[in-house]
């Protein structure tokens, strides 16, 4: 299932998978290495703020991004939450 995410720039992206400690989404800007990413996702009926740091960034198709990224602020309950809204 696609979850999609509230970047705090206000941007909307995608996520396209999580293993261990690294989120991959698509986003419509690239981030530059080592840059903060924080976003808002809906998981079941709250919004929670996560907080990462760029460890890649690849166009993928037209102007939008693959963006890869290492959670700074990850706790196992919301790894968990995440990872369920994942799968649907």
């Amino acid at each position: 299932m696609i979850v999609e995410i509230e970047l705090e720039n206000g941007g909307a992206a995608e996520i396209c998978s999580l293993e261990g400690n690294v989120l991959i989404f698509v986003s419509p800007r690239a981030f530059a290495l080592g840059a903060p990413i924080r976003f808002d996702a809906r998981l079941g009926d709250r919004q929670q703020a996560f907080e990462g740091r760029t460890i890649g960034a690849r166009r993928v198709e037209g102007d939008r991004f693959e963006i890869r990224m290492r959670f700074v602020n990850l706790r196992r309950g919301d790894r968990a939450a995440l990872v369920a809204a994942m799968e649907g």
